[in-house]
């Protein structure tokens, strides 16, 4: 028998997700259309593109297990199914996080003014840059699955059977579980410094713009400092949530594994489900287009609902 707070952490979790399925839906849908009338695009539309649809895989994932974790045990602890989701989650959560850096790392090189000739050596090839970064991850995604796949057989992982005949699926040593979270977080943790010292160089670009302009006489904001301010606002909100979203997988790791509180394991949910649901409106309210599309919708919505005579 289910808790009030467990029923009101799943009311939320179940908010988020349709939440999380629209705005990043609206997203992918807004930037194909656009694509397929013009036959093209630019690149942060391919990058926010690319980034809503490995957030709803990561989104339907999770729900995905979590269902069948919860009521068909048997399935979901099998080892073909353990892989499939393991292959399917790591791969989207990858993605994720590799197209949140090429989005800070193309607004740092598209918008800093860096008297530097190795910046502006870089600056002349971010689209090869970007190319890396994703390349990178597959590459890096690739080796941890192969080599996840040779320690398994050293028995890093264990299946066991509990008292009440259920089967969970656990780490076998304690070097096991710092070897597999070592691994996985390696790259994640990379990502987030390369955002991190992009954001910075950022602040840095513009705290030189403005003192150039003080020293110009010029008092009034130009579109150089709009576009900084906007492109940091996209990168702190990018940190931000990546930090509650790296604190939340924790989390829901360690309620799986050591609490075993079905509590504890909705919260961790909630949590990450308020950064896949939460953040895409953001993006939709930061992006010119995508605002405007999504301001086109609610005039229709309400022309439709009989708001307008």
């Amino acid at each position: 028998m289910w808790s009030l707070l467990q029923i009101f952490f799943v009311i939320i979790s179940v908010v988020e997700f349709i939440m999380g399925t629209l705005g990043n839906g609206f997203i992918v849908l807004i930037n194909s259309t656009s694509w397929f009338k013009i036959r093209k695009i630019s690149v942060i539309d391919f990058i926010l593109t690319w980034l809503a649809i490995s957030r709803m895989c990561v989104l339907w994932t999770t729900v995905a297990g979590a269902s069948l974790r919860k009521f068909h045990k048997t399935l979901s602890y099998s080892k073909n199914f353990k892989i499939c989701f393991d292959i399917i989650w790591t791969g989207s959560n990858y993605l994720c996080i590799a197209c949140t850096t090429c989005i800070s790392v193309f607004y740092l090189f598209k918008i800093a003014n860096f008297s530097n000739s190795i910046f502006f050596w870089i600056k002349q090839r971010i689209h090869v840059v970007l190319l890396a970064i994703v390349l990178g991850t597959i590459i890096y995604f690739i080796l941890f699955l192969i080599f996840m796949k040779m320690i398994a057989n050293n028995f890093i992982y264990k299946w066991t059977k509990l008292e009440q005949n259920t089967t969970f699926h656990v780490l076998d040593t304690l070097s096991g579980f710092l070897v597999y979270h070592s691994l996985y977080n390696g790259i994640l943790i990379f990502f987030f410094i390369v955002s991190l010292t992009s954001f910075i160089l950022l602040i840095f670009s513009l705290w030189s713009h403005l003192n150039r302009m003080k020293l110009q006489g010029i008092h009034t904001k130009d579109t150089s400092t709009e576009a900084h301010i906007r492109a940091m606002k996209t990168m702190m909100s990018f940190l931000l949530f990546f930090i509650i979203y790296y604190i939340s997988n924790t989390m829901l790791i360690v309620a799986n594994s050591i609490l075993d509180n079905v509590v504890a394991q909705i919260f961790s949910y909630n949590l990450i489900f308020l950064y896949l649901s939460v953040h895409p409106f953001l993006l939709v309210l930061w992006n010119s287009k995508l605002k405007w599309a999504f301001q086109c919708v609610l005039r229709k919505l309400v022309c439709h609902s009989g708001g307008y005579p």
